[in-house]
């Protein structure tokens, strides 16, 4: 199982760094249907991390924290998938513009904000028992790292309540979801995870 994540998680980078190279070609395009289904597959080219890392780690503590990065995981597939179906739906069959400008908007607010700030502090909670695993196995590094990204936790808790709340808190609406930040900490978060595995197997 082990060798078998390596493979198909370095194809989730690779897929990754496809997106980004060709991001602004593929938005020329207006292309975003297809850019979604990439980071979908992206994200379930990473879905056996949780389980491989479990049985590397070998660690009661870490059953909670593979619930999480799990459905993290899932949660963001399935988030992609619709996003696809509804960017595609307005581009090709909205000729006629009966879905309008709000009503897409609408719909895209239902498939991304709160689900995917709630999917961000699943993977927190991931990290953090991550960090507690290594920890407990003295890899203080890898521990490290984990405890920082887990401190992510509060950024996708107060864009997930800013967006929840319909009574805004002013300290909440001062947090705002960055694509950059999000894209880029995931990217780290799980080339970490790979080259972990890549050199422990």
């Amino acid at each position: 199982m082990l060798f078998s994540t390596m493979i198909i998680g370095w194809i989730g980078v690779l897929i990754f760094f496809v997106i980004v190279f060709t991001f602004q070609k593929m938005a020329k395009n207006k292309e975003f249907a297809f850019m979604h289904i990439l980071m979908g597959l992206m994200y379930a080219m990473w879905l056996p991390l949780p389980l491989a890392l479990y049985q590397l780690l070998n660690s009661e503590l870490l059953q909670i924290g593979t619930i999480f990065g799990l459905t993290f995981l899932l949660m963001l597939v399935i988030t992609m998938a619709l996003q696809t179906g509804h960017i595609t739906f307005i581009v090709k069959h909205n000729d006629d513009k009966a879905i309008t400008e709000k009503n897409a908007d609408y719909m895209m607010a239902t498939l991304s904000n709160p689900f995917e700030s709630l999917a961000g502090v699943f993977k927190c909670i991931w990290a953090f028992f991550l960090g507690i695993t290594f920890w407990n196995s003295g890899e203080m590094l890898m521990a490290s790292l984990m405890f920082l990204f887990s401190l992510l936790f509060f950024y996708y808790l107060f864009i997930m309540l800013d967006t929840s709340l319909i009574k805004r808190v002013k300290l909440f609406s001062k947090v705002k979801p960055n694509p950059f930040i999000i894209n880029l900490e995931a990217l780290f978060f799980f080339i970490i995870l790979m080259s972990y595995i890549t050199f422990n197997i």
